[in-house]
């Protein structure tokens, strides 16, 4: 098995947590699997060929870069809905780091390790100048937009019992005040990556205007209306 997949079956171990009824909950895990998966993808890109990021050290922070959460899950300082609820704090990334170094340091050199640890430790500064590091933080922003936002936030409602609605609510307050296109510009250091985040965007408008249409049943009134039924109350 090769270094980087002995890695992989490591943080799994590590990020797969339990419910309250101790089943599997794969959330942090496949998160962390995409991001890593990006990160690699985005490392290729060509705004980075003359600076190109270090791939296994990339590889590695994308595995563990959030692995702080599962700490804290098991440490009983948050419940495991909460995880990815909010934004990935600094002592997580210090955490995340630490676990890395913890149990990659027996996979990869020293140099490696200590590069991808590192990468995890700046991934909130902005202004990072190290390059594994922006390619990290662009490829979890970008997996943080989207229809994985999406089911992020369904996620949450779901464990605080409140309604679908709420969902597109939230979504068209988004739209009204241009909240993802200031953070995309924010957020998103490479211009591909703003690109690939506008497309995603587009297309879960076009999934809110049909859960929209679903919950309020807006085809069916449409076709009521195109058969002659005109005036109708739909029954409680």
């Amino acid at each position: 098995m090769r270094p980087l997949d002995r890695a992989a079956a490591q943080a799994r171990e590590l990020l797969v947590l339990r419910n309250g009824q101790n089943r599997a909950d794969l959330w942090l895990w496949e998160h962390s699997r995409r991001v890593m998966q990006l990160a690699r993808m985005l490392g290729k890109l060509p705004e980075l060929a003359d600076t190109p990021p270090h791939q296994n050290a990339v590889a590695l922070a994308g595995l563990f870069h959030d692995a702080g959460w599962a700490v804290q899950v098991r440490e009983a300082q948050i419940s495991h809905w909460q995880v990815l609820g909010r934004p990935t704090n600094d002592t997580q990334r210090v955490l995340g780091a630490a676990l890395l170094e913890e149990h990659a340091a027996h996979l990869f050199d020293a140099d490696t390790v200590s590069l991808a640890a590192e990468a995890i430790r700046q991934c909130n500064d902005r202004y990072t100048t190290l390059v594994e590091s922006q390619v990290l933080a662009d490829a979890e922003n970008l997996d943080e937009i989207g229809v994985m936002c999406l089911l992020r936030q369904f996620r949450q409602y779901q464990a605080e019992g409140r309604p679908l609605d709420q969902l597109v609510a939230s979504w068209r307050r988004q739209q009204e005040y241009d909240y993802w296109e200031v953070r995309i510009n924010n957020g998103l250091r490479f211009e591909a990556t703003r690109e690939l985040a506008r497309q995603r965007l587009n297309a879960v408008g076009l999934f809110m205007e049909a859960l929209a249409r679903d919950l309020d049943g807006v085809d069916v009134l449409h076709f009521l209306e195109k058969v002659g039924v005109k005036d109708f109350t739909a029954e409680s």
